[in-house]
């Protein structure tokens, strides 16, 4: 596997940290997914988890619905 460096800004490293810790993933690996995913031709991982086990990070707005504007009455 070939190894790159990449600099980064110290609060955009902390995030990506916090993400792979939060994904029990090294910050190599979290790194190497991000890349996979943005990349790939597929749909993301996340997607699919959500589609398939109704899990991920994705929450419902609290946002009111559209109230009915009756434009075809």
């Amino acid at each position: 596997m070939a190894q790159v460096t990449v600099y980064l800004p110290e609060d955009v490293l902390a995030v990506a940290r916090k993400r792979a810790k939060h994904q029990r993933k090294s910050l190599s690996a979290w790194v190497s997914a991000r890349i996979r995913e943005s990349t790939s031709t597929e749909w993301p991982e996340s997607l699919v988890d959500l589609l398939h086990h109704g899990t991920g990070d994705i929450v419902e707005p609290n946002d009111p619905p559209p109230r009915d504007l009756n434009l075809f009455p």
